[in-house]
């Protein structure tokens, strides 16, 4: 049985109209930054919320998008009880270390301790709020594509997505669709993905011979930032990496 999920009609059309590279990616930016002013807002100081962060935390990408914020009460105190969480774990297998006969086994007890600190960077709490967004966007994408013939057009006359994008919606849209329509979602995203990848390797291209002197002087056709979104184009922005139980 299909997911009934929340359509995000409004965000969706928005990115449409904004004509970026991926209105996916930009709404994910935006995910992102709500997570991080969440983990980092009076919400810390509910007894659910710490509990939540001193269980999973954050990977380090969002770990340190938390620590340049600019909030130092507010990580301070999550920090803190954090902090006791991992004493708990660590105390133990520190003190294996100190007691340990030989090199083998000090070795041996030191990667034990690593292996857990390891283990307490998987599974991120803004990685999972990004993640139930970025399913109700793709969600969305597919449904209006099914069920608004001014929105698919639209669509595919914009700059699609980039590839990393592409592929969360080809996977989400069964949750949307089935049979024929989903065969031709799926064919219209990869179209729209090769039309615009062969768009972004051209200004690049063109970005190649601007450089050269003969062409010093001809437009530069929008090329100026064309190195930069060759690479977004390929990997995108505002990624989902570690969500919780993943």
């Amino acid at each position: 049985m299909r997911q009934q999920l929340q359509l995000e009609t409004i965000p969706v059309w928005d990115g449409v109209k904004e004509g970026s590279e991926c209105f996916i990616c930009s709404l994910m930016k935006k995910a992102e930054e709500d997570g991080v002013r969440y983990y980092l807002s009076s919400a810390v100081m509910t007894p659910e919320v710490r509990v939540e962060m001193n269980r999973h935390g954050f990977c380090p990408h969002h770990a340190a998008l938390l620590a340049e914020s600019g909030k130092p009460q507010s990580l301070a105190l999550a920090m803190d009880t954090y902090y006791d969480e991992n004493k708990k774990l660590f105390a133990p297998l520190m003190e294996k270390v100190r007691s340990a006969g030989n090199a083998r086994k000090a070795e041996k007890a030191a990667n034990e301790l690593f292996e857990a600190a390891h283990g307490r960077e998987k599974g991120c709490l803004i990685c999972s709020r990004m993640e139930e967004r970025l399913l109700r966007y793709c969600y969305t994408v597919a449904s209006l594509w099914e069920s608004d013939s001014d929105f698919r057009k639209a669509l595919m006359e914009s700059k699609g997505f980039c590839l990393h994008h592409t592929e969360a919606l080809v996977k989400t849209a069964k949750e949307a669709l089935s049979g024929d329509n989903l065969a031709a979602f799926i064919k219209d995203m990869i179209s729209l993905l090769q039309t615009n990848l062969d768009r972004v390797q051209h200004d690049d291209w063109w970005m190649t011979q601007k450089y050269k002197s003969e062409n010093k002087d001809k437009p530069w056709n929008g090329a100026e930032d064309a190195q930069k979104r060759a690479v977004y184009k390929l990997i995108g922005e505002g990624r989902v990496l570690d969500p919780v139980g993943k």
